[in-house]
């Protein structure tokens, strides 16, 4: 088996580390999980975090419900929020619009 130089075993190092990083942050991702999308008498003895806002942004998009309703997911998730209480999805404009709702962390 060839012998590999100095910079071809910090190059397989750096690879290494690399991928390792990678996956970490997947496994990490993965831990957060969505909250749940509930009803007012679903939350009752929860607490409440914050109110969080989503956005479709700007553009013609067809599914402007699915991505604003996504963006304050992510936030709700980002609070560490375990439900969600929608309280308006709106348009703005033809193709965007935003979801509002209301974020709690429930314990189970």
């Amino acid at each position: 088996m060839p012998q590999l130089n100095t910079k071809s075993r910090l190059l397989d190092s750096s690879v290494n580390a690399a991928v390792v990083g990678v996956l970490l942050l997947a496994c990490a991702g993965m831990a957060q999980a969505k909250p749940d999308e509930v009803t007012d008498q679903q939350v009752r003895g929860c607490s409440y975090l914050d109110r969080v806002e989503g956005s479709s942004g700007y553009g013609k998009n067809q599914d402007w419900k699915g991505i604003a309703k996504y963006s304050a997911l992510s936030k709700a998730r980002n609070l560490g929020a375990s439900h969600i209480v929608w309280e308006r999805v709106a348009p703005v404009g033809v193709f965007n619009g935003t979801a509002t709702a209301r974020a709690y962390s429930c314990k189970s």
